[in-house]
C-alpha cells in the first residue's frame, strides 16, 4: 500500500522534530559542513553556520521524504551520552 503525499509529509515532519545530531563543521573561509551522522549521507553546506544548518533542515527532509518513499529503514536519533 503506497503512502499519500500527506501521510509522507506529516511522517517527515514528525521525524524532524526528534532529537537528530546536527553537525555543522567549518570556518568562515572554506564555508560550513552541515551532517546528521545517523542518517547516512545526509549532509550540506553554507558560506554560514546558520546557512548550513538551515539547509542541513532541507536535506533532513528530502532524505527522510526518499526514505519514506522506498521503504528504507530510518535509524533513530542516537542517544545523548550520559555519564553516571
Amino acid at each position: 500500500m503506497n503512502k499519500s503525499d500527506d501521510e509522507i509529509e506529516a511522517r517527515v515532519e514528525s521525524l524532524l522534530r526528534q532529537p537528530y545530531h546536527r553537525v555543522i563543521t567549518g570556518g568562515p573561509h572554506e564555508g560550513y559542513l552541515g551532517e546528521v551522522p545517523e542518517l547516512p549521507g545526509c549532509f550540506t553546506a553554507g558560506a554560514t553556520p546558520e546557512e548550513a544548518l538551515h539547509n542541513l533542515d532541507e536535506a533532513m527532509a528530502l532524505w527522510l521524504d526518499v526514505a519514506i518513499r522506498e521503504g528504507d529503514s530510518i535509524p533513530e536519533p542516537a542517544q545523548a551520552l550520559q555519564i553516571a
